[in-house]
């Protein structure tokens, strides 16, 4: 005696995997159609797949000049052009908000630091050049305090010197 499971024709098929929100219908599929009808956002009754939009930022690269002395440490260091914090090296990947500290800098401020953008995934050797921007759009050196001016995410490149010097510090996009 085995009873007949399958749902009824006449009748939508409630599907069990459907997630409830407020005031909304379940949503039901109908067999015989193959088709289902769709979830709505809770902010409006819209589909909410098309508010998806490209980011306009890109991804930037943080290069140093060739001539700057790079040190790492956790005070400023007497001689290096440039000192970057050592807590700044411990991650590979992470975030940073305009109060967190980069390094200092000496006289020489700003100059020392070069920052590319462009189209291609690396950032370098782009096909319609590699555009420059200012490295005081996203870092500010105010009293040999080196700052970022904005939220950004970091991806780091190298964390010794020597391999900074060669690589540069990081890739970095606007949060």
């Amino acid at each position: 005696m085995s009873k007949n499971l399958e749902p009824k024709r006449d009748l939508p098929h409630f599907d069990p995997y459907q997630r409830y929100f407020k005031r909304l219908k379940p949503h039901y599929s109908y067999p015989e159609t193959n088709k289902t009808t769709c979830m709505l956002s809770l902010v409006n009754n819209s589909n909410t797949n098309h508010d998806i939009r490209p980011e306009h930022h890109g991804l930037y690269k943080l290069s140093l000049s060739p001539h700057a002395d790079i040190a790492v440490a956790s005070k400023p260091v007497f001689g290096a052009s440039i000192t970057f914090h050592a807590d700044l090296l411990a991650h590979n990947s992470f975030i940073v908000k305009p109060d967190n500290l980069l390094g200092w800098v000496d006289m020489g401020g700003l100059a020392y630091f070069t920052i590319c953008s462009g189209q291609h995934p690396l950032g370098v050797n782009n096909v319609n050049g590699n555009a420059t921007t200012l490295p005081s759009q996203f870092i500010s050196a105010e009293n040999g305090m080196l700052r970022f001016t904005s939220a950004l995410r970091i991806y780091l490149l190298a964390k010794k010197p020597r391999d900074i010097q060669e690589h540069g510090l990081c890739y970095f996009t606007p949060v």
